[in-house]
């Protein structure tokens, strides 16, 4: 993982971060894994403020986003019906955005 100082903005240290994971997970479908590497539980351990910058990664792609907002938030919008489906739990996300102001309307 690349060396990341204390003179990056977050939204710099989140985009390096998001390139490694990206990088490192391209090839597993197992979301534990995914969820633990490194660079993520990084991305994870930089708070609140890189909310608005995954839920702006979910309207680009659907990603494995969901653990890191989860831990981050402490809330889960996905419903146990929308588990496991992707899109859905983006769109889910997406709205919990909005409705909290992370995310323009």
């Amino acid at each position: 993982m690349p060396i990341t100082t204390n003179f990056q903005s977050a939204h710099e240290r989140f985009q390096i971060l998001k390139d490694d994971w990206k990088a490192k997970t391209r090839h597993l479908s197992n979301v534990g894994q995914i969820s633990l590497v490194f660079s993520y539980q990084s991305i994870i351990g930089m708070g609140r403020e890189v909310v608005p910058l995954i839920l702006k990664e979910l309207e680009k792609e659907p990603d494995h986003w969901f653990w890191a907002l989860e831990a981050i938030t402490g809330e889960n919008p996905v419903s146990s019906e929308m588990a496991g489906d992707m899109e859905a739990s983006a769109t889910a996300w997406l709205q919990w955005g909005r409705q909290n102001g992370l995310l323009d309307e």
